[in-house]
């Protein structure tokens, strides 16, 4: 085992350096003009966009693993960090929740105005425009939860309904909104919290926002930075708002690079094009952190990588098989060889991140334990048998895993054939039993790993994700970790919401429902002038654009 993971991570580091090294130019100067050439090269009216980049002193530039942002208005980011960071500069969230404590922004405050879980009141600031210098109003609240709920544009999310039921927002004054659930929800505060509202007067009150590209598209925000230049699959340029309600940035502009390509981003990092960039492997980590032109900050992701067990497939309807299965692995082992530090990533203990709220730090997670493997793999049927892994290979460190997870089952006699997908055939296979919203066969696979985002505090925003019909076709879900899911997602106290939770992380512990891998650390590079990018350790980056400053 310990020659398989030492070649993993040869493999990785030979990797990283093919990738080229090199030193970077530091000046301000030379920062924007790169962004000016790189803006005339993607833009097919180029010599005025890098005219208008080159103008400013201060840029930041950061790339996205996408090429296409569809929308620069939020109204379909749900999920999707590279959606989220794209139109994060210009529109600001009502508040933020974390363990840590609530942060505001366009919100006053929210307050529960009954003992039922379901009534609450929300106020906003005073004198926040927008940047059309329009006055932003709990109308355009309402105006986009009613766009949110309405199906037309892709099906109403958690923040604006839950388990199917819309809450209800009315207005008492311009600042002022009255909201109703129609049913408790622990993780209501944290999903409010995080939407980005948009203008009502930009799309006429008409709710059928998905078809209005031009609106869409004028992305009129809240946040410390108007949209400047939209460039489709190439950049989209910010300029600061100085009529801010935070006051003025830093920053002059902030630039979008639509680079889903880790070899370029690297280069573009190095020739001075970008001024960060993400870090997945540790070859690059240690690079990096000894090169004096670049500085390195590491923000707890919190994200779970795990491996599934496809409950359709023969094999897995068995607990002891996939006990098995979690008494092989070896959590430190995966770390290690897959991810090569504990700065990239941390064993996994349960379902939960340890920056989700409740999070059980009493737990040891599953201890690996070779000889009970064996046996269970034995009066299970699972020994002997081949087991078709599957996995994104558009997501770092997965095939690493996957390779590594072979090795170990093959210590208990159970053979592991490897298949990596892109996500457009990946995510069909993993969630086919409910992804169409009715029951659907596939039994091709039987294990996969994937990662699943926890960027909200409390574990109630993955209610949907762990609980219902088709979904326990597909992953095994047991009654009793479905009535915890329904307890504590509707609890009325702090302290009963903890106790659940927590019983509840044992629980899908002990259903060997999955097993949790990896809770991954954001990590990226920035050119050293560029200070304050972990000042809020949170992903998706960066929620405070007031925090960045460049020397």
């Amino acid at each position: 085992m310990k020659k398989f993971i030492s070649a993993v991570l040869v493999a990785a580091m030979s990797a990283g350096m093919l990738a080229g090294c090199g030193g970077g130019q530091s000046s301000s100067a030379t920062t924007t003009a790169a962004a000016g050439e790189t803006a005339a090269a993607d833009n097919g009216a180029g010599e005025t966009a890098a005219a208008e980049t080159t103008s400013a002193s201060k840029v930041f530039i950061l790339p996205i693993n996408t090429n296409t942002v569809a929308s620069i208005t939020p109204y379909n980011v749900y999920g999707s960090d590279d959606l989220l960071i794209a139109s994060a500069p210009a529109f600001d969230p009502l508040f933020v929740i974390t363990k840590d404590g609530t942060r505001w922004y366009l919100a006053d405050s929210l307050e529960q105005t009954a003992d039922d879980g379901c009534h609450y009141q929300l106020k906003l600031k005073d004198g926040l425009t927008w940047h059309d210098g329009e006055p932003i109003t709990v109308d355009d609240v309402i105006f986009t939860v009613e766009a949110l709920q309405d199906p037309t544009n892709g099906g109403a999310i958690q923040y604006v309904s839950y388990n199917g039921k819309d809450i209800e927002v009315t207005k008492v004054d311009d600042l002022t909104a009255d909201i109703t659930l129609q049913e408790p929800y622990s993780a209501f505060e944290t999903e409010l919290g995080r939407m980005q509202i948009f203008p009502e007067h930009v799309f006429d009150g008409n709710t059928k926002i998905k078809d209005n590209v031009e609106a869409l598209n004028k992305g009129i925000g809240s946040g410390p930075f108007k949209l400047k230049e939209n460039n489709p699959g190439q950049s989209i340029v910010y300029e600061r708002y100085d009529d801010y309600y935070r006051g003025k940035a830093d920053l002059d502009q902030v630039v979008i690079r639509m680079m889903p390509d880790e070899s370029a981003q690297e280069a573009a990092l190095q020739s001075g094009e970008l001024s960060m960039m993400r870090i997945t492997n540790p070859t690059k980590l240690a690079k990096y952190k000894a090169d004096e032109n670049y500085t390195v900050y590491n923000i707890p992701e919190g994200r779970l990588n795990y491996l599934a067990f496809n409950y359709q497939s023969p094999l897995m309807k068995n607990i002891d098989a996939r006990k098995a299965i979690c008494l092989a692995l070896n959590g430190e082992e995966i770390i290690q060889g897959a991810y090569g530090s504990e700065e990239l990533a941390i064993v996994a203990k349960n379902f939960c991140s340890p920056e989700n709220l409740y999070y059980n730090d009493e737990m040891e997670g599953y201890q690996q334990n070779i000889e009970e493997a064996k046996a269970l793999a034995e009066s299970s049927g699972l020994a002997g048998q081949t087991l078709h892994y599957i996995y994104n290979q558009q997501r770092p460190n997965m095939k690493e895993t996957a390779q590594i997870v072979q090795q170990q089952l093959q210590q208990i006699g159970v053979n592991v054939e490897i298949e990596g997908m892109d996500g457009s055939a990946f995510f069909p296979h993993l969630f086919a039993a409910w992804i169409s919203g009715s029951f659907t066969e596939d039994t091709s696979w039987d294990i996969a790993s994937n990662g699943m985002d926890q960027m909200n505090a409390d574990p109630a925003t993955k209610l949907t994700s762990w609980t219902g019909d088709p979904l326990d076709k597909g992953f095994y879900v047991s009654d009793a970790t479905n009535k915890l899911w329904t307890e504590a997602s509707q609890a009325l106290t702090t302290e009963e919401r903890e106790e659940k939770y927590k019983e509840l992380q044992v629980q899908m512990n002990e259903d060997y429902s999955m097993y949790p891998m990896a809770n991954t650390n954001y990590v990226i590079v920035a050119r050293k002038e560029f200070k304050g990018l972990d000042d809020i350790k949170r992903v998706p980056i960066f929620e405070d654009y007031l925090k960045i400053t460049m020397e």
